[in-house]
């Protein structure tokens, strides 16, 4: 009797636990909803970034709260390594509201020195002095790169994401697609730390983030659009009441 209880908890905790990240592939959620701390919670993995530097909890995001950054290269959220984040493909998407400013940084992961010890960008992102997006990447060393037509940096939210599929990398701003390019082949991966509003070298956000996620798919225009508009939340847990009643019911089965 004990033996089935204890499998019973066992079972009901994976089930409960499992239900995270299984829409869409959504490894991570960094909603910015913490309203205080030095910690911006992933809701589905447990990887949790830590601020450094002087950021500001404010109330006005796109959903609920969000982090304010003040362009200044020490001032960003740092996430430590793990190896989810060299998915291929993947999918990384971020509500911003940036200043107009020169050089701007929205995700960085190439490690914590500038200029970078080898070119191994999986994940790039930042702003072009004069405002619009650029996302970079290498394969081999070797530089792949889009340029968006949009400006973003212009103090309204837009939402930013890239989409590589294995073959292509495409930018979508506020859902709509801005720029395409082969890859080039797989993406060089690495065991850099993410940083979020920054990059080394002193290159920064200006302005307000909200709602970052990291999926282990390609989404589609019309994912990449429902994501935009209904939040991460949506996506951060499935029926886990349903799954915990599923597997009561096979354990009296037994």
């Amino acid at each position: 009797m004990k033996t089935t209880v204890l499998s019973l908890i066992l079972v009901i905790g994976i089930a409960v636990t499992s239900a995270h990240a299984v829409k869409l592939g959504l490894a991570s959620a960094w909603l910015f909803d913490d309203d205080g701390g030095d910690t911006v919670t992933d809701i589905v993995s447990g990887h949790d970034g830590e601020i450094k530097g002087s950021l500001t909890w404010v109330n006005n995001g796109k959903f609920r709260g969000a982090l304010e950054f003040p362009g200044q290269g020490n001032s960003y959220v740092r996430i430590e390594h793990d190896d989810v984040f060299n998915a291929d493909p993947y999918t990384f998407v971020a509500w911003v509201k940036l200043n107009a400013a020169s050089w701007q940084y929205i995700v960085w992961r190439n490690g914590d020195v500038w200029p970078e010890p080898e070119n191994v960008r999986h994940l790039d992102i930042w702003i072009h002095q004069n405002d619009f997006p650029v996302f970079m990447w290498h394969v081999n060393g070797q530089e792949g790169r889009i340029e968006g037509k949009t400006i973003i940096a212009d103090s309204d939210w837009h939402h930013v994401a890239k989409v590589y599929d294995g073959s292509k990398v495409q930018m979508y701003i506020d859902g709509k697609l801005d720029g395409e390019s082969a890859s080039g082949g797989t993406l060089d991966t690495s065991e850099s730390p993410i940083w979020i509003g920054a990059r080394p070298g002193n290159v920064a956000a200006t302005g307000l983030f909200d709602e970052v996620g990291f999926f282990t798919q390609a989404l589609s225009e019309d994912e990449v659009n429902a994501v935009k508009d209904n939040g991460l939340a949506d996506y951060a847990a499935v029926e886990a009441t349903g799954k915990a009643t599923l597997t009561w019911g096979l354990l009296k089965t037994k």
